[in-house]
């Protein structure tokens, strides 16, 4: 029976570093990104993950790719986890999507009911993400990874702390959120992990404790 699942955001992208709105649209993990994925892999392998539940697209792809490499997992797909759809926004910069309120409002996760032409609302991403992690729950392992997206993370967790500001949920790339299978719902007692500050705390920690 599932007990916990871990929600993961991708490494970086070339996008990410060019301020762009991703969306359905996809740009290629950076050097950096890579390097995030490998310790978000180390992480998840330090909590037992049995199995990791994508994204289809690229850039959370790859990462799931990378993290089953060093915990050893299967990688199953959920198209239900990709990004919100941004419309007519995909692949504008945030600087410029500032000069507009109404855009402002849907990047900057402050609306949940917000759109763009084309694109989805955060309570909207949120009802296809809770379906996908409702389908997780029936799968075989005690411990699962949902590698998905930024603002798919901020619909998730804006709607499971039932506020109507979902921006403080934002995730750095590849940082994760630990979540407890609960009847009736998720327990969470921490967000936004980073998995390099982890690693970096676990280390001074074990040299600490060898004086």
């Amino acid at each position: 029976m599932l007990e916990h699942l871990i929600i993961c955001r991708h490494g970086e992208t070339e996008w990410n570093i060019e301020r762009r709105a991703q969306g359905r649209a996809d740009s290629p993990l950076t050097a950096a990104g890579l390097e995030q994925a490998r310790a978000l892999g180390r992480a998840l392998a330090a909590r037992g993950i049995e199995h990791i539940v994508s994204s289809t697209l690229g850039r959370a792809l790859h990462t799931a790719e990378i993290v089953a490499g060093i915990t050893g997992c299967t990688v199953s797909v959920d198209d239900r986890l990709v990004e919100r759809a941004f419309g007519e926004l995909e692949g504008q910069r945030f600087k410029d999507m500032a000069l507009d309120p109404v855009w402002t409002a849907v990047v900057n996760c402050t609306d949940p009911d917000a759109t763009a032409p084309g694109s989805e609302s955060l309570r909207e991403v949120a009802a296809r993400v809770l379906a996908a992690l409702d389908d997780a729950r029936k799968l075989p392992y005690r411990s699962v990874a949902v590698i998905t997206h930024g603002q798919s993370i901020s619909a998730l967790l804006g709607t499971l702390h039932d506020t109507t500001d979902f921006s403080r949920f934002r995730h750095g790339n590849c940082g994760y959120t630990p979540l407890h299978v609960q009847a009736g719902g998720y327990g969470i007692d921490a967000w936004n992990l980073d998995p390099l500050a982890v690693a970096e705390a676990e280390s001074v920690s074990a040299v600490t404790n060898q004086k």
